[in-house]
């Protein structure tokens, strides 16, 4: 992709002290700036708002959706996760900067938007706008990065937990824009890889129905999406049964389900294993 070339070569072209001959502005610093200053800000005094659905957890699974709006406890973050959210903010400001440098056509960017789904306002603000068309800057640990993002967007389809494509549609749809992809930025190594959204006119459409019966499903019953599944290793049946990677992301798994353990991979004799949410292990139920 061109975009990505070009951060690319930017990139390398900072890294070697050639900054002399780059047009860097002094409000694009400016600019960067001030976007860590609110990022701060709003992870520092982040207040607890009731719930709603919005653009950022509409496409995640329903029954997420359903323990946030019931009130039930959420699993408390570990120590650093502030940090992980603080990063993030700090990656995105520092994204665009270089955005501005390699010469990226922004067009606009940080659109408070909102879209009726069902009857019901979806709220949310965009990231950045390039060539009219809606990205999301995105940081990724090494493992996500090397073993998603790097695969493209068939690799983001395979294993969507946190709903980003539906998010980006949501954004785009309710600019009547296009959806542009995500800038992924590795933030252990600081690689940068651009992913385009590989979306038809059908996809959007699908996308958007889903985000329909989502927004309607919060008026019924609660159901789970996910089951544990039967556990194999080495191609043989373990006797234990663990729950999926997207249970394993959620903030109320301890709700959902309150007797799973967190356990090394049945049958393993790594030094280091693997561990997994368990609702049964080597036959006992937990």
């Amino acid at each position: 992709m061109i975009l990505e070339a070009k951060i690319h070569q930017i990139m390398e072209r900072l890294s070697n002290n050639e900054s002399d001959q780059l047009e860097i502005k002094k409000e694009w610093i400016d600019e960067a700036v001030e976007m860590v200053r609110e990022g701060l800000e709003r992870q520092l005094f982040r207040e607890q708002e009731p719930f709603r659905v919005r653009m950022s957890n509409i496409s995640k699974p329903t029954c997420q959706l359903h323990m946030e709006k019931q009130g039930k406890p959420k699993s408390r973050m570990p120590y650093n996760h502030i940090m992980r959210m603080m990063h993030g903010d700090m990656i995105e400001a520092i994204m665009q900067l270089i955005l501005r440098i390699s010469g990226a056509n922004i067009t606009g960017g940080k659109n408070k938007v909102k879209l009726d789904v069902a009857g019901t306002e979806v709220r949310g603000e965009d990231d950045i706008e390039i060539d009219h068309k809606v990205f999301d800057t995105k940081s990724a640990s090494p493992w996500a990065f090397g073993n998603k993002w790097s695969k493209g967007f068939a690799g983001l389809q395979e294993s969507d937990d946190f709903g980003y494509i539906g998010q980006l549609v949501g954004y785009s749809a309710a600019q009547n824009k296009e959806p542009g992809g995500w800038i992924v930025v590795d933030k252990s190594s600081g690689q940068v890889k651009v992913v385009e959204a590989d979306l038809k006119k059908r996809d959007i459409k699908k996308i958007l129905g889903n985000m329909s019966t989502a927004v309607k499903s919060l008026d019924g019953e609660f159901k789970r999406c996910f089951e544990p599944e039967d556990e194999l290793f080495r191609r043989k049946p373990t006797g234990s049964k663990r729950l999926s990677a997207t249970c394993g992301f959620c903030s109320f798994l301890g709700s959902c389900w309150p007797n799973a353990q967190y356990l090394p991979q049945t049958g393993s004799q790594a030094k280091e294993p693997r561990h997994y949410w368990y609702t049964e292990y080597e036959g006992n139920k937990l």
